[in-house]
């Protein structure tokens, strides 16, 4: 049976890490990660608050002793281990006329799911509209919003985005602050048939009544808007291969002493981000204890070994037949491990990887 490639990957990290020959390429551990190269990042990219505050949440409970089901989203309430939040890649419509209390601003909104590889599904999509800092004292104008899918292009030549399948329409008070609405069908239909995705058109109106015209008249409440819009899509996947049920973590094995150090064990292994260059791309952690399994699995204490009941009867069959393979020393209990890392399209993604860090070994 061929190894899986999280195995693949553990085992590129190690051989690295210990300065050995590795005999498969490189890419076997950028696609572990889903990556198609190394990221060179110009700099590092801002880390958005929410993938913030989970990162922060899961060091807690770990360092608690707690055993966080990495694949729940519990700030969120959503299963998923990978998040993402994509910017805005859209730009401005400026219309030659624009008649006055009419449209206020139109702008095609356009989020690349392209690095969407993994075998799973969109468990969330949420648009967030930052219309600039909430205000009680200064209210300006009421804001009538449309969002739309953009129309898809029809004829020869035709470019010019047009709003198509409505998917929201609301009327608030500005400065209103953060705006956010649910994009998980149009999100996962993105990710199945990406040439679907031609954006979303937002349109903002202005309702100017008497006391917002007399303010709007020291600063254009249409400049404001698209000095402060920004607008961001919180992306959650689920990637039913990282996020079968996993082994609970107990206290490893204590490693033997000097006696029989020879026999299989776990020994300490920490790898480092920054001896590999991968700092510049690698938010948190910059490292971690990965360790590895290592040491002889002799008959005599093969049950004493945290074995199998396999590796017993291997051992024992070895033992008559020497042309059995011996029980090797093998990793029995593994953790995973958050990873907020920076990908090709300067995205900011923090995501979930099973198998790790190996906690106990044993003879198998």
């Amino acid at each position: 049976m061929l190894p899986s490639l999280r195995v693949l990957a553990l085992s590129f990290l190690v051989t690295l890490t210990l300065g050995q020959t590795f005999q498969f390429p490189r890419y076997v551990f950028l696609q572990f990660l889903g990556l198609d190269k190394v990221p060179s990042p110009q700099k590092l990219q801002p880390v958005p608050s929410i993938l913030k505050k989970v990162l922060q949440d899961r060091e807690v409970a770990a360092a608690t002793g707690a055993s966080p089901d990495l694949c729940y989203v519990r700030e969120l309430g959503v299963r998923g281990n990978v998040l993402r939040l994509l910017p805005d890649q859209g730009f401005f419509l400026y219309p030659k006329k624009r008649p006055h209390a009419s449209s206020c601003l139109q702008k095609v909104l356009y989020f690349n799911l392209s690095a969407i590889k993994e075998q799973g599904q969109v468990t969330m999509a949420r648009l967030s509209l930052d219309l600039g800092p909430s205000s009680y004292s200064h209210l300006g104008p009421e804001l009538e919003l449309a969002l739309s899918l953009v129309q898809e292009p029809r004829g020869w030549g035709r470019s010019t985005p047009r709003p198509g399948k409505v998917l929201a329409l609301q009327s608030v008070p500005w400065p209103q602050g953060v705006l956010n609405f649910n994009l998980l069908e149009v999100a996962a239909d993105w990710t199945r048939n990406p040439q679907k995705n031609s954006g979303l058109f937002l349109e903002i109106l202005v309702k100017e009544d008497r006391d917002s015209r007399e303010s709007s008249q020291l600063e254009d409440p249409c400049a404001r808007l698209r000095r402060s819009l920004h607008a961001s899509l919180l992306l959650v996947t689920l990637d039913p291969e990282q996020c079968r049920p996993s082994w609970k973590r107990r206290a490893a094995v204590p490693a033997p002493q000097a006696s029989c150090k020879h026999l299989c064990h776990r020994h300490q292994l920490f790898i480092n981000f920054r001896d590999r260059g991968w700092h510049k791309w690698i938010i948190d952690p910059k490292g971690f204890m990965a360790n590895y399994c290592h040491g002889d699995c002799p008959f005599s204490l093969t049950t004493s070994l945290n074995s199998s009941n396999y590796a017993f009867l291997q051992a024992l069959m070895h033992a008559a037949d020497p042309d059995v393979p011996q029980a090797v020393c093998i990793p029995t209990r593994l953790s995973p491990i958050s990873m907020l890392y920076q990908d090709n399209d300067d995205n900011v993604i923090l995501r979930h990887y099973e198998d790790m860090v190996v906690d106990e070994c044993g003879c198998g």
